[in-house]
């Protein structure tokens, strides 16, 4: 055998050999990682059980790292625009080619029991896009159901624009609703990594916003516009809400893991602008004054 294919031969013994230990100390690290992964976690249970709190949902798995997402509001062309003012049962108009304002004219009965499901069937076969959006909750002191719009399977959470607001009267019942529509999202190609659901839950406790007793009901992962950017677009960070039975809902920002501050008058705010936007509308009159007169009792219920 020649001395170069010596050479060579001991040159790949050498790859193998390095590769093999590298192997061997990834391999050990990982299992070091897992081993303070599961005492963290156990550390974390004891804590929580310690004051009583408990979860009564099974946790979602860890995330993969992901981009960051970005997005804006849609602009409706002619078409659809035409699409959504031939809706059934409604007089419609759309502000700046982006705010739909509807009118109903014969309400629709949203019982009292109602599920959750059976309210998204009553509302999504009157609203453009409805399956494109998740019901959230029904806001007993306006009397007003309250969708946020999804994006790749997740909800956009407070957004106002990607939000459905539905109007109903005294007898429950569907009169009159306001839409705004965000368009397709874009990913960056910076990946970061994200914060682990029982992570999320431990940053709430340090933040002392579990108390003793308290009962996690759900957590899911959702996105939450962090800041607008210069051409009009807003930055989507994943983010974990954690319901909190018998009180208010969280949230946790899954890339920077803080908790988000929830703006407490964001229907009141979104109201306010659906009162300017219907002010802007030319001639219809009848349609503004009955339009103005929904939004205005609705503005005056909650700050009475």
């Amino acid at each position: 055998m020649q001395w170069g294919q010596i050479k060579t031969l001991f040159i790949l013994c050498f790859l193998l050999l390095d590769i093999y230990l590298l192997s061997l100390v990834l391999s050990q690290k990982e299992n070091e990682d897992l081993g303070f992964t599961v005492e963290r976690q156990e550390q974390d249970g004891q804590t929580l059980e310690s004051e009583n709190i408990s979860i009564k949902v099974e946790l979602p798995k860890p995330l993969s790292n992901e981009e960051f997402v970005t997005i804006q509001q849609k602009t409706f062309k002619e078409e659809e625009m035409k699409l959504i003012k031939s809706m059934e049962n409604q007089d419609v108009e759309v502000v700046k080619n982006s705010l739909i304002i509807s009118l109903l004219k014969e309400a629709v009965a949203i019982p009292e029991n109602a599920t959750d499901e059976s309210i998204e069937q009553l509302v999504f076969s009157s609203v453009y896009l409805g399956n494109e959006y998740t019901f959230e909750y029904w806001d007993k002191d306006r009397n007003t159901l309250v969708f946020f719009q999804t994006k790749e399977g997740r909800p956009i959470y407070y957004n106002q624009n990607g939000l459905i607001l539905v109007y109903l009267n005294e007898n429950n019942e569907m009169v009159a609703y306001t839409q705004s529509y965000l368009g397709a999202p874009e990913r960056a190609k910076e990946e970061r990594s994200l914060m682990k659901p029982l992570d999320a839950i431990m940053k709430l406790h340090s933040n002392n916003l579990l108390y003793p007793n308290d009962e996690i009901t759900d957590i899911e992962i959702g996105y939450y516009s962090t800041f607008p950017l210069d051409s009009g677009r807003q930055v989507l960070a994943p983010t974990w809400k954690i319901s909190i039975k018998d009180r208010r809902d969280r949230y946790v920002n899954a890339v920077d893991q803080y908790v988000v501050s929830i703006n407490d008058n964001f229907i009141e705010d979104v109201l306010e602008l659906s009162i300017e936007n219907t002010k802007s509308i030319k001639d219809k009159e009848e349609f503004k004054k009955s339009m103005l007169d929904i939004l205005t009792s609705k503005l005056t219920i909650k700050s009475e």
